[in-house]
Order: structure tokens, then C-alpha cells, then sequence
């Protein structure tokens, strides 16, 4: 490394080294850490070219087509900190005098084929890649692109959606604060979609939360298992829709196009012709059953929304102008259903941007195919706008997170994926790491109580993933430990080691078997059709090991009848399953671990501090309900004790403070004349005000509006949540 000095009195240095053509400017440190810096700079570059992959392997993924054939042999620099690439951002020589600027955001660096993404002259244009291959990354440069390009046209307004509030604000603090831009989870542009759009007289519905039906409540109160007809279609198949039901009156398929392979085919409806009968008369048992009991699901919801935003667009074209885009971005969109991407189309004027990984649709209902956003976008595009039409997907595929050991585990289940439900997500080229790894780790019949000690010792700061019903129940086994979460809570995250808990003890005991028969090649004939919540959990299980940048242990506690079969798959090179054999494959996928043999890893304060916030961000998400919001700032507390910010740990303390009191209420119910609920309100709320928690402090106010007197009400909305309000979007 080279260091520059800056004015003396300054007491800083640049360290920077030659990279080619550019110069790479590492860090700006004091005097005193020169020397520390220099040979974590040193050390960076040596295991950069230790750990590249071999010239070897790098020929025989080009000749697998894997490698792209013109991939030249460069060196990747890794991060000083950890075994993962360094970030490095493009500063043009002409921009350094904008550095000065407060809101200056330099580019993030892109590959080749990252480039040819964010550049597309296509009005929609799709971006598909497996986890930590840089779609996130593809979006902000795409957004930065777009304002760069159309940013002086007063008109323009830009809208990024994600399920996840922490994707929301990662996403927005990379591309910078602008007037152009907002950043809303889904589940927030419904509300305002719900809010703003005019409602034609007769047609006004409410949706309320205790009235919905989510997939869980419908196998279980509707879709029985022990229902007296014979089920051969899984509640998972049943459960899902299609465009072509959007456009009937009535929002169900006549029934003989529903039947008739012409219509669907055999591609876009997962129902076998022969069972397609049966099933519909569960389709009108089904509406029903939701008509009778006051309820309503997603599609519901989601097809109110799109008629009135239909119906605004002739009825009041002011308000449709006023809630529609010149550009949406939307990420993880394998997680919407069809009916949910046209909403995008709908409010997207001048265009969408969509990123996802098939192989990640771990939301029920959601069956990804590109097909399916084509037949949306020729729906809305009609004879006149066929440029909405999405063109070929666009792929990355060089994974910046994980390195091979990781990503050949991987890579294993997603064959499995890929060859018994070849139905339920687009295979896309293999994506390959950057550096070699070691790989992951089995132990086999763990106690609790000695997963606890290692994770109380040298397993500390190690996240621990499993099913999410299970995380609360792992959490007080495990004594109280908060870093664990449920794998699609932990959806779009990313951590340095990584424990998958008793996801195969925990698998229903309906697909224990058909697990195992999975690894052992016995599968049989139908095997997608009659088991299609195996192929969830296989999506569900690449989510969870994907999260893991360096270290990856898979952990059972107790035998079982799918977990004993896979712990043999990833440990050993005997079972040889030929639906799945690699030539190229050699050993196992994983190893064996003696528990005491584990080195220690421990997160550095900073680690801890970051995870503290990303639970304290989590928390405020509408994706999450009161307990595990609270979860998630018991989380936020412990690390931010382990962290040392007593700051930081007050705030949130405060704000599981006010989450019990919204919880207390609702337990309690309607209090009447009781004044201490209000007071007690009053008090939570001046708190949260004053350190700044504005979103938690109107989510208390909220919680006991429908239980003070109108006079209070009157004053709080005048002094204190109007003011709130404007705070709020001034800030956004």
C-alpha cells in the first residue's frame, strides 16, 4: 500500500494502491493506525490471490458454460475485515470536486453484465440471479441511472417496493435522499393506494385484519387434510391464481377454461387434467365458505384495488395521475403473485425494473415464471403500449456473498429443485463464486444445552436459522439467545456464520418419507403434483443457506426419518442419486463436526451494533405482527448491550415498551372510563417523541384513538400528530 499524507495538521493519511488503470483508495486513517491498516491491506491482497479460484476449475466452468467464455483472470480484491469482496465505488477524476457536496453518493463499481442491466433501453426489464449475485446492487445504480437521465424533468417521480422495510432503508441510503424518490414496503403503497383512490358509491369494502385468510388458515380451516374426499392435489396448488381469474366479472375461471389444457395448459396450471374437475368444485366451495364468514384473502384485497384504480383512470384521472410512477423497482419479485405485479404494471407509467431469484419464492402462493409477468404486461399493454412486454430476462451470475463451499451446497439442493418440480422455478445458468471456502459443517444430535454453552462461547454471534413458527421456542431453549430468526424472516440479510436449526426434524411428518425417497432417487411418478410443499422447503432451505457469507453449520438435535437421510447425502459420497449425479463432483458436500472440535467466532462491537439496528428496523415493519416485533427489539437490546451503546439500547427499550402496551390493549380490550390507558399513552408518546421514534409513536397513538374522547382526539390530531406527520414527510 501507498500512503499519501494530507495537511499536516490533520493528522490523517490515505492509504491507496495501483490497480491497472485506477487507483484504489482503501481507507483515510489517523497517523497512529497507518501501519495496522497497511498490513490488513497487505493481508487483503495476499488472500485475494491464494483464494481465487483455480485456473483449473475456471476452465471447466467456461466449458460448462457456467463461466461466461470471455471472463478474463483478474484479481478481486477482498475486504480487509473479512473473506468477502471489497465494495469499491467509481469516482470519474472530473467528480472529485463533488465530494465536498452533502449529498454526494459515488457509483457503486459494476461488472460487465451488471452494466448491461442497469443500462437497458427496455421499458420493463427483468433481472434474474441467484442470492448475492448483485441484483440489490443492479437496482441502485438503475435508480441512480434514471434520475441522471430523466431528473430534470419536473414529472419524474421514481417508487422502490419491497416486502422488507430494512431492504427499504438499505436501499435508500444507498441511493440517496431525493424528492424524485420513495421507498415503500408493499404493504404501505396498498394503504395508500387504499387511502388515495376514489371509492365509486356502493363499492366500498373493508379489509379487516382478524377477517383474512392466509394460506396456513386456509389448509387447515378449509383445506383439510381429513377431508372426506380424496385429496391428491396439495393445499399448496390449490391455494394459487392466475390473471386470466382477474379478468372474469365475477374473478373466478369459468370452468371450462379451467378444464381445457388450451387455455392454461399444462405449464401454467400445475393441476393435472384428470383432477382439474374435482378441484374447481373446491374453488366454489371455497368463495363460499369466504362469502358465508365475512372473510377475505390477498386476491381479494389485491383485485379491489386494481378495478378502482381501472375505474379512477376514467372516473378521476387526476387521482390515478397523482398515484401512479414514472418508474417502479421492485425487488424479490418472486415474491408477488400475479395479481400483485399488475398493480406494478398499473401504476408504473413509463416503466418497471424488477429483480428476483426464482429459486427464493418462499411465500405461499407464489409460483414465479417469467411467462406469468409477460401474459400480466401484454394484459395491461393492450395493442398500444407493447413495450411494457418484458424482452428475455436479464441474468447475473457471479455471487459476491458466498464463496464455494457455500455455494456447492447450494447448488445441490437447487438440482434437486430444479429436477423433481421442474415446474416451480426457472433454471437459471449455475452462479459461481469468487474465492474457494471451506464447506459447511454437520452435527448430528446435538443437545440444546451444548448448542447453548457454544453459542454462549465460541459460537458467539453466530445466527442461528429455522422454521419460522419455531424461532421464539429456539430462542428461550437456547437461553434467551436473540440472534435467531426465522428463515423468511431473515430474507434478504446476510451474516457472517450461520447455523440451519432442526430444519429436517421440524419438516411435517406427511413429508418425512417423501423426503428421504427425494435423496434416495425414489420419488416415483407424480411426486411434484402430491407432495408440493417438499419443493417449498427446498426453496425455503436455499433461502437459509444462502444467508451464510462465510460459515455454515447445519445443526439436528434428534433423529429423524429426512434428517438422518440428508445428514448421510451431505456427509458422505456413497449415496449416488443418478438424477443428480455431477461427474465433476468429488467427496462430500459437507463434514462432519465433533462439537468441541469448533474454533471460535465472535462478532466484533460493530457487527453487534449493525445487527441491533437491522432488529430495531425489522421491528417497525408491517410485515410483522406485535410479538414478533417485540422479538425482533429483545434482539435489538442484547445487541446493542454487547455493543456497549446504553444509548442505543434505551431507545430500544422504549419502543418494546410502547409494542407491550399496544399488545396490553389488545388484550384488555375496550377499558371505557378507565383514564390510565390514555395517561399512560400520553406518556409513551412524549418519550418516543423526544428520541425521535416518530413511526412507533403515531403507531401508539393509533392503538387508543377509538378509546379517548373525541375533545382528546380533536387536540392530539391538531398538536401533536399533524406535526408528526409533517415531520415525516419532510424527512422522506
Amino acid at each position: 500500500a501507498t500512503i499519501t499524507y494530507l495537511e499536516q495538521k490533520s493528522g490523517f493519511r490515505i492509504l491507496w494502491t495501483e490497480e491497472g488503470n485506477s487507483i484504489v483508495v482503501w481507507v483515510v486513517a489517523k497517523h497512529k493506525e497507518v501501519s495496522r491498516f497497511m498490513k490488513l491491506i497487505d493481508d487483503s491482497k495476499s488472500r485475494s490471490a491464494r483464494q481465487q479460484l483455480p485456473e483449473e476449475l475456471a476452465a471447466d466452468l467456461r466449458n460448462d458454460y457456467a463461466l461466461p467464455a470471455a471472463a478474463e483472470r483478474k484479481e478481486v480484491l477482498l475486504d480487509v475485515y473479512g473473506n468477502v469482496p471489497l465494495k469499491v465505488y467509481d469516482i470519474p477524476c472530473h467528480s472529485i470536486n463533488e465530494i465536498a457536496r452533502e449529498d454526494w453518493t459515488p457509483a457503486l463499481h459494476l461488472t460487465e453484465e451488471e452494466r448491461d442491466v442497469v443500462e437497458s433501453e427496455d421499458r420493463t426489464v427483468l433481472v434474474l440471479g441467484r442470492s448475492g449475485t448483485g441484483k440489490t446492487v443492479c437496482i441502485c445504480n438503475r435508480m441512480e441511472y434514471d434520475r441522471q437521465s430523466y431528473g430534470r424533468d419536473p414529472s419524474f417521480s421514481q417508487l422502490f417496493v419491497a416486502r422488507s422495510k430494512r431492504l427499504c432503508r438499505y436501499v435508500s441510503g444507498v441511493v440517496g435522499p431525493s424528492d424524485l424518490s420513495s421507498f415503500c414496503t408493499f404493504e404501505e403503497v396498498l394503504r395508500e393506494l387504499e387511502t388515495s383512490l376514489p371509492v365509486a358509491e356502493g363499492s366500498g369494502r373493508t379489509f379487516l385484519p382478524s377477517q383474512k385468510i392466509d394460506f396456513q388458515r386456509f389448509r387447515h380451516e378449509f383445506y383439510r387434510t381429513d377431508s372426506p374426499q380424496e385429496r391428491k392435489v396439495g393445499a399448496l396448488i390449490a391455494w394459487t391464481g392466475s390473471i386470466e381469474a382477474f379478468r372474469c366479472p365475477d374473478g373466478i375461471l369459468p370452468k371450462e377454461d379451467f378444464v381445457a389444457v388450451e387455455t392454461l395448459g399444462k405449464n401454467r396450471c400445475r393441476v393435472p387434467v384428470e383432477l382439474r374437475d374435482r378441484l374447481y368444485d373446491d374453488v366454489l366451495r371455497y368463495e363460499q365458505y369466504k362469502e358465508k364468514g365475512g372473510l377475505w384473502d390477498d386476491c381479494d384485497r389485491i383485485r379491489h384495488l386494481a378495478l378502482r384504480l381501472n375505474e379512477s383512470k376514467h372516473s378521476d384521472p387526476t387521482a390515478f395521475e397523482q398515484v401512479q410512477k414514472s418508474r417502479i423497482y421492485v425487488d424479490e419479485i418472486q415474491d408477488y403473485t400475479q395479481l400483485e405485479c399488475l398493480l406494478f404494471f398499473l401504476l408504473g407509467a413509463g416503466g418497471l425494473f424488477l429483480a428476483g431469484d426464482p429459486a427464493q419464492s418462499v411465500v405461499e402462493g407464489t409460483e414465479f415464471r417469467f411467462d406469468e409477468i409477460r401474459s400480466v404486461a401484454y394484459y395491461v399493454a393492450g395493442s398500444e403500449r407493447r413495450g411494457l412486454v418484458p424482452q428475455k430476462p436479464k441474468t447475473v451470475n457471479v455471487n459476491f456473498r458466498s464463496h464455494s463451499g457455500i455455494l456447492g451446497t447450494a447448488g445441490a439442493f437447487l438440482n434437486l429443485l430444479f429436477q423433481y418440480f421442474p415446474s416451480s422455478a426457472k433454471q437459471l445458468k449455475k452462479d459461481f463464486g469468487l474465492f474457494l471456502g471451506s464447506r459447511p459443517s454437520v452435527m448430528h444430535k446435538v443437545k440444546p444445552n451444548q448448542l447453548a454453552t457454544l453459542l454462549s462461547d465460541k459460537l458467539k454471534g453466530t445466527v442461528v436459522l429455522c422454521h419460522d413458527e419455531s424461532a421464539r421456542h429456539w430462542q428461550r431453549v437456547l437461553g434467551d439467545y436473540k440472534l435467531v430468526y426465522g428463515i423468511r424472516e431473515s430474507k434478504g440479510l446476510e451474516f457472517k456464520s450461520v447455523i440451519i436449526l432442526d430444519f429436517f426434524r421440524e419438516l411435517p411428518p406427511s413429508v418425512q418419507k417423501p423426503w428421504r425417497n427425494l435423496i434416495l432417487g425414489r420419488e416415483g411418478s407424480g411426486f411434484e403434483t402430491e407432495h408440493p410443499l417438499v419443493g417449498t422447503h427446498l426453496k425455503l432451505l436455499y433461502t437459509g443457506i444462502t444467508r451464510s457469507i462465510e460459515r455454515l453449520f447445519f445443526v439436528e438435535t434428534t433423529s429423524s426419518v429426512a434428517g438422518d437421510a440428508i445428514v448421510r447425502w451431505l456427509t458422505t459420497s456413497s449415496i449416488k442419486n443418478e438424477r443428480n449425479s455431477d461427474p465433476r463432483r468429488f467427496g462430500a458436500l459437507a463434514t462432519k463436526s465433533n462439537v468441541t472440535d469448533i474454533e471460535a467466532m465472535a462478532m466484533t462491537l460493530d457487527e453487534f451494533l449493525a445487527e441491533g439496528i437491522n432488529n430495531a428496523e425489522l421491528a417497525e415493519s408491517a410485515e410483522l405482527d406485535l410479538k414478533q416485533a417485540q422479538n425482533s427489539l429483545d434482539r435489538a437490546i442484547w445487541c446493542f448491550e454487547q455493543a456497549g451503546s446504553s444509548e442505543l439500547a434505551g431507545k430500544a427499550r422504549l419502543h418494546r415498551t410502547s409494542v407491550q402496551f399496544r399488545l396490553d390493549l389488545l388484550a384488555g380490550g375496550d377499558n371505557g372510563d378507565d383514564p390510565i390507558p390514555e395517561t399512560q399513552c400520553a406518556q409513551i408518546m412524549a418519550s418516543l417523541a423526544k428520541e425521535g421514534l416518530l413511526s412507533e409513536a403515531l403507531n401508539a397513538y393509533y392503538s387508543i384513538r377509538g378509546l379517548v374522547s373525541p375533545y382528546t382526539k380533536n387536540e392530539l390530531e391538531r398538536r401533536f400528530v399533524s406535526k408528526v406527520r409533517e415531520v415525516g414527510t419532510g424527512s422522506r
